[in-house]
């Protein structure tokens, strides 16, 4: 999951020592810093001047914070020691052991630490990112007697054997007695299996106890109130107590609690990479499917957008019956078809979701192709679709498509998910996924709380969309992912897929059952006329519809004749065809049509008189008000389509004609909606090569240094904000001016460089600095905010500059 670390060859060098973190990033050469800026890429937003701003913010305290958060669980142990090693001025001194310098260049990389694996210097911040309790320790004993009050230290001092001393010397008494080792020691064996059992769970982490249910009592004499008392518990607050540091130490050192973290491992399953790729294409094909049957089930009934925004529970509901698909594959189904711009919203007075019309063109696609779409815009796209269903804020139902389900942290978590599977030999699979969130938990332990159920969904969506398969990376996701899904990737994978995909077949299998098996993925043609003559009801490498009457009756709706149907099945079938199919055919065409519907405002004749009057009794027609002009012919004010829908529910096979009495097909174009413009999860920006560009970036950063010299007096600005002046910079012109003093500065010009300048200001309002520069006559002004570094010239360098040049310097007024 981690980027590779740049090797060390200076490690351990004979060479001078830098005195600052400016120093020590001018000797890192450019692969290092180049490693850098991949791994914390906050940093080059925008791109830092030269290499003092960057060292300025490395100390800002939401960079270090997301760095030390991505850290694994053994190179933040390392981090955790060396806080808890560093002296007051953020230094440690005696190195770190030979098994962990690999997590000390690890952390090098990271610029979370600087020096050699000598003299190990803590960035700023890294502390407070750390947190007050690195590796579950308190804090150390002088800062937690500091701040207990004498009444609550006089029964310790007594317990130590300490005379009742007021703070601050009674507090630092006490914490020097917990400093002695041989003390400590003692104190630890003589404690009950009460007392042991309150600070060995103290002593794992957290430090923090509640006096109070430490051990369910509350009086005088209880464990907690004991261990208060001896000094090995310290209160914090009225109810609250911390573990001393030395307490926790020794502790974890009798329990051996201290062992190396190591990697979980991983079990498994190896396969052929292209048998792998084959278990996930029947993944990828049932993905089309569902994805069409969306789009026939929202073609014929639109579901109504909430007010509020997204998909109403019982629409998503009638979409997984309609697609025979569960309510939680429904919903990402649909978030991916939004995502991907299948999908849209009309506009109107009542928004409904239909297909958009960029959904044909998707469709007409070969089925890799089509897929490919899908599966890049899951990818990018910033929404998490497993939070569908679930109660929200103000305990409301998040909807699909909804605004409530937006993370946008989400396309960065689903791609280390799966460079962690990448990881693994091709054609592998994880045995357990159990496993797996173990080892995301072991590479993030900081966001492994929060993050370990994104992933378990993350996981789950992946194998019903075919991005895996057994829990294992395919072939062609790898290399989707490893091109950054770009166009060129994006071919790539689509190339290997194709070749994983089945060959698509041109025939079926009918049994006696009436149920048509087709023994791999349909050609189109076969696909859709299959699909209007039978029902699917099952998928995998091999399909099974079925041939109802109900079914026939849609396909002699659609235009087709009962000839044409028997020829059809005649045709693709490779087995006979069972009479009984030809038996309900035939049935069902000769009813077919019997009855007939035109346009009145819509009239319906039929030769038999008794099935007419049948018609007029039905009690599921009353509704069309019928009323009849003749024997034969009934009219009503209905439209033609609704008296066809109407008779059909009622049980009878219309037809509708045409004014010449010919049957006709009422078919018409599907409903669409208009294209929707892409949103950030789908825009594909053009390929750049990260190295190059962070190649880039060092050469610009080594330009800036150049100018502004190796002078370690050069202040740099923005060490808070990048590209605001600091209250030091401005501190520092004030003075300048107050005190006429000479300054050199660098400032960013229009087109993005900068230039030096050598000036005695006079005047600094409004965002601006006049003064006489040094080559000009005439005032200068400069914007302040474009200043990027600044130093005042001591006498010597004034003075020189006054011989070189009279322009101005050191004039009085």
């Amino acid at each position: 999951m981690a980027a590779s670390p740049v090797p060390h060859p200076d490690r351990g060098a004979a060479q001078p020592r830098a005195a600052s973190l400016t120093e020590w990033l001018r000797r890192r050469d450019d692969p290092q810093l180049a490693q850098l800026l991949r791994l914390r890429p906050d940093l080059a937003l925008p791109a830092a001047p030269d290499l003092g701003a960057l060292a300025a913010r490395l100390g800002v305290r939401t960079s270090t914070q997301r760095s030390v958060d991505g850290l694994d669980a053994l190179t933040l142990r390392v981090l955790e020691n060396l806080v808890l090693a560093a002296g007051p001025d953020d230094t440690i001194t005696g190195g770190v052991s030979d098994e962990d310098l690999d997590a000390l260049d690890a952390l090098f990389d990271r610029v979370l630490v600087w020096g050699d694996a000598e003299l190990v210097h803590l960035t700023p911040a890294v502390r407070d990112a750390v947190g007050p309790y690195p590796g579950g320790l308190g804090r150390p004993a002088v800062r937690l007697f500091a701040g207990v009050a004498d009444v609550q230290l006089v029964p310790v001092l007594r317990h130590l054997g300490i005379p009742p001393t007021a703070q601050p010397r009674g507090g630092q008494a006490a914490a020097a007695r917990l400093g002695d080792d041989d003390w400590l020691t003692r104190e630890l064996a003589d404690l009950t299996d009460d007392e042991h059992e309150i600070v060995d769970r103290l002593a794992v982490g957290p430090p923090l106890g509640t006096v109070r249910t430490a051990r369910g009592e509350t009086g005088p004499q209880s464990p907690a109130h004991r261990l208060v008392e001896r000094g090995l518990l310290v209160p914090i607050d009225g109810q609250r107590v911390e573990l001393p540091r030395e307490v926790g130490l020794a502790l974890r050192a009798q329990r051996e609690t201290l062992a190396r973290p190591e990697a979980p491992p991983l079990r498994v399953v190896a396969r052929e990479p292209l048998t792998l790729d084959q278990v996930g294409t029947t993944a990828v094909l049932e993905l089309l499917r569902l994805v069409e049957a969306v789009a026939d089930s929202w073609s014929a009934q639109a579901p109504v957008t909430l007010r509020a925004g997204g998909l109403g529970v019982r629409e998503l509901r009638r979409t997984a019956k309609d697609i025979n698909a569960d309510e939680v594959t429904t919903a990402l189904v649909i978030e991916t078809m939004y995502a991907a711009g299948l999908l849209n919203a009309t506009t109107g007075a009542e928004p409904a979701y239909l297909p958009s019309v960029d959904f044909d063109a998707w469709a007409a696609r070969q089925p890799a192709a089509r897929w490919m779409v899908l599966a890049s815009a899951w990818l990018g796209m910033t929404r998490q679709p497993s939070l569908v269903g679930r109660r929200g804020e103000r305990d409301r139902v998040l909807t699909a498509l909804g605004p409530d389900v937006e993370r946008g942290t989400l396309p960065a978590l689903r791609r280390q998910v799966l460079d962690l599977l990448g990881e693994l030999p091709p054609g592998s699979a994880p045995a357990d996924r159990d496993e797996v969130l173990a080892l995301f938990a072991w590479h993030q332990p900081r966001r492994a709380a929060g993050q370990v159920p994104v992933v378990d969904a993350i996981l789950s969506e992946a194998d019903l969309l075919g991005v895996t398969a057994a829990g294992g990376s395919t072939g062609y996701t790898r290399t989707l992912v490893a091109g950054s899904a770009t166009q060129m990737a994006r071919s790539a994978a689509e190339r290997a897929l194709d070749l994983a995909l089945p060959e698509p077949v041109d025939h079926f299998l009918v049994q006696p059952d009436l149920t048509v098996v087709v023994p791999g993925p349909p050609v189109a043609e076969l696909g859709a006329e299959l699909g209007l003559v039978a029902d699917l009801e099952s998928t995998g490498g091999a399909s099974v519809y079925r041939i109802t009457e109900r079914s026939v009756r849609r396909a002699l709706d659609a235009g087709r004749t009962g000839e044409q149907l028997a020829a059809f099945v005649a045709a693709y079938s490779r087995t006979p065809v069972p009479q009984a199919l030809s038996y309900l055919i035939d049935d069902a065409a000769r009813r077919h049509g019997v009855l007939r519907a035109g346009v009145a405002g819509a009239y319906l004749r039929c030769d038999d008189v008794a099935l007419l009057d049948r018609v007029l009794a039905d009690r599921g027609t009353f509704g069309l008000q019928l009323r009849r002009l003749a024997p034969t012919v009934v009219v009503t004010t209905a439209a033609v389509t609704d008296l066809l829908d109407t008779l059909r529910e009622a049980g009878f096979a219309p037809a509708a004609e045409s004014p010449e009495g010919e049957i006709i097909t009422l078919g018409v174009e599907p409903p669409r909606s208009p294209s929707r413009p892409a949103g950030r999860n789908a825009a594909v920006r053009a390929a750049v090569d990260p190295d190059a560009q962070a190649a880039e970036l060092v050469r610009r950063l080594r330009s800036g240094d150049a100018l502004t010299g190796a002078d370690n007096r050069v202040q740099t600005i923005a060490r808070d904000i990048p590209g605001v002046a600091s209250a030091a910079t401005m501190e520092t012109l004030r003075r300048a001016v107050r005190e006429a003093q000479v300054v050199w500065f660098g400032a960013a010009e229009a087109d993005g460089s900068t230039k030096a300048h050598t000036m005695q200001p006079i005047s600094l309002a409004a965002g601006t600095l006049r003064g006489y520069e040094r080559g000009r006559t005439g005032l200068a002004a400069y914007p302040v905010h474009r200043i990027t570094s600044i130093r005042i010239l001591d006498e010597d360098e004034a003075h020189g500059l006054d011989q070189d040049d009279g322009h101005g310097f050191g004039r009085e007024g």
